[in-house]
């Protein structure tokens, strides 16, 4: 008897399991979670919206998203209809038209929640090393506050690093026959993680292997294990999500806080000694002068702000600033070591590639004497010498590598969406249009399909928005046709090095019309020549856009423009055959991981 009765149990806890994984299943793929039934659901065709066509839409939405993105602008944003966009992963969303994130940008946080779309798609409550809560908001506020008021105090050591970053991982060899290949993003990854911790430790932790693979390794791989939490019941998470980001935690965090310990200890006692930031909350520059201006430092000033620190245990400042600090670390690494992958694969797969190159060098040689008439000469060793063209005045003025970086953003933004935020007022939301959109479920704009539009981007003498077009925001001049991908010529008063234009021959194309970057007016997406990179609209949201856009965009800015510009004049890059492809895992964009591209050393 009590033998049937185990196996009754059993098998009732079979039915119960695989009814709950059939309703799971049905609530991932087929439902409409809440949204209102009359939205049409991108992909599925209205005469046949059934529970099986939709599951078919929201499978593809893992790895297919792409067509979806497109087809739901241009059928739907673009006639000012909302649609239905599916995500397995993080649930669908109300994708609503371009015209309508002015409205989207002026809702109170009390209602929709950028923060919630963040937490969830990141899933924070295991990703984000428990800082999740109130004082998740102070990130951002070291960074906005401290960091980027500082910037042009930093430039000349990220240029300096940068250099010695090149020539320890690109290499230094200069003979004609010198080319070697180099596996681009894990090369790239370490040129960042050693720049970007120039400014957060400073030297020479900076240049500490150890440290350097654990800083840039900690969140490597944070977006998959995010996806694959995401992807469990809600009974599951606890259980698992702890497991999948424990790697992380052991092998690299823990050693981030194992160098970084000693030194907030270190600036503690010399705090503590001179009575600074604790007692009294010091702000100025002046005062900071005692102290490195590194995140050790900035993180320190934001605790006496908020009136911690003062009796807080050593032990427990020290774990949290080494938190803090690979979040830090992990949003600036990885996001811009897949931009300078993207953009140096991008200039290596442009049909005049060469051309590319030169334009770049002149531009800065050119920019580079205006600073300083004392050179004689023009060469590379020259501007890499020049005081003061690092700064953001400086490369505010280098319009053709702004415009470089800007249209690798574009076309290879780490994110498919510009804005999705959670509604979370009880009451739910109402749409201009007059959808009524429930509590919980998101709404946003896709910014991948804004940024194809054929009527924003495709302005004459520029090529297909689809394309790469190396200065495409230089050539966007109010009534001025210029030439098509790649045949922008910057001509400055240079003399080009005997190797910068091996292979300039093979390329059949013409040689390109005179273009005058510092004075170019360009239609389209905000923003003045030479900073379009770090601007937002409704058509560029690389950086997202509004008041919760990146927060570190202009330190971005600057360590991705002098990063790139030193590769282009220290280095060649051999053209590829063909761009490797980049890609898509639901609604991200992932960089040509493996990516092998040869280069060779300039003479100076």
């Amino acid at each position: 008897m009590l033998a049937v009765t185990t196996l009754n149990l059993i098998g009732l806890g079979a039915v119960i399991w695989a009814l709950c994984t059939v309703r799971y299943v049905w609530w991932r793929f087929s439902s409409y979670q809440n949204i209102p039934k009359s939205i049409p659901w991108v992909g599925v065709d209205p005469n046949n919206n059934t529970p099986f066509t939709r599951a078919k839409v929201a499978l593809r939405s893992f790895f297919g998203l792409k067509p979806l993105l497109v087809d739901g602008y241009e059928e739907y944003s673009k006639n000012n209809q909302v649609f239905i966009l599916p995500n397995i992963v993080n649930g669908h969303e109300v994708i609503i038209p371009t015209h309508q994130v002015s409205w989207l940008l002026e809702q109170p946080d009390t209602v929709l929640s950028q923060y919630e779309t963040n937490r969830e798609f990141m899933c924070g409550d295991y990703t984000m090393l428990d800082l999740l809560g109130p004082n998740w908001p102070r990130l951002s506020e070291i960074v906005k506050r401290l960091m980027t008021r500082d910037l042009d105090d930093f430039v000349e050591a990220i240029a300096d690093e940068t250099q010695d970053a090149l020539k320890s991982l690109w290499g230094t060899k200069t003979g004609q026959d010198d080319w070697h290949e180099i596996d681009l993003y894990e090369v790239s990854l370490e040129v960042v993680a050693r720049v970007s911790n120039r400014i957060f430790v400073g030297f020479p932790l900076c240049r500490n292997q150890s440290y350097v693979q654990a800083s840039s390794g900690f969140g490597k791989y944070i977006l998959l294990w995010a996806m694959a939490i995401e992807m469990l019941p809600a009974w599951f998470k606890p259980i698992y999500g702890p497991m999948l980001t424990a790697w992380d935690y052991f092998v690299h965090f823990k050693p981030i806080r194992g160098f970084l310990s000693p030194m907030v200890k270190e600036r503690l006692a010399q705090q503590k000694s001179q009575q600074m930031y604790f007692d009294n909350v010091v702000e100025s520059k002046s005062a900071a002068q005692q102290q490195p201006n590194d995140y050790i430092t900035w993180a320190l000033k934001d605790m006496a702000r908020h009136g911690e620190g003062a009796h807080a245990d050593i032990n427990s400042t020290c774990d949290i600033i080494s938190r803090r600090l690979a979040i830090t670390s992990f949003t600036a690494i990885q996001s811009s070591a897949i931009t300078i992958t993207n953009a140096v694969v991008d200039i290596a797969s442009t049909p005049l590639s060469y051309s590319v190159q030169e334009a770049m060098r002149a531009e800065l040689t050119a920019h580079s004497k205006s600073w300083s008439e004392s050179h004689a000469s023009s060469t590379a060793s020259d501007v890499l010498k020049t005081s003061g063209i690092w700064t953001r005045p400086s490369l505010s003025k280098l319009t053709l590598l702004d415009s470089v970086l800007t249209e690798t953003l574009r076309l290879w933004g780490i994110l498919t969406h510009g804005v999705t935020k959670a509604v979370i007022h009880p009451g739910g939301v109402t749409l201009p249009s007059g959808e009524h959109i429930p509590c919980g479920a998101k709404i946003g704009i896709a910014s991948y399909g804004p940024h194809l539009d054929e009527g924003v981007y495709g302005i004459s003498g520029t090529s297909s928005p689809l394309v790469w077009d190396a200065f495409r925001f230089v050539k966007m001049v109010q009534g001025q046709t210029q030439p098509q991908t790649g045949d922008v010529k910057y001509r400055g008063n240079s003399s080009s090095s005997s190797s910068s234009s091996a292979g300039e021959e093979d390329s059949g194309g013409e040689k390109g019309a005179e273009v005058k970057p510092e004075t170019a007016q360009r239609k389209g997406p905000p923003g003045q020549a030479g900073s379009r990179f770090v601007s937002t609209s409704e058509f560029y949201m690389g950086f997202s856009h509004g008041r919760h856009s990146c927060p570190g965009r202009f330190f971005a800015n600057s360590l991705l423009k002098i990063i790139l510009a030193h590769i282009v004049l220290m280095y060649d890059i051999q053209p590829l055959q063909e761009r490797p492809a980049n890609p898509w895992l639901n609604n991200t964009i992932g960089p040509p991981i493996g990516t092998m591209v040869k280069v060779r050393r300039r003479k100076a």
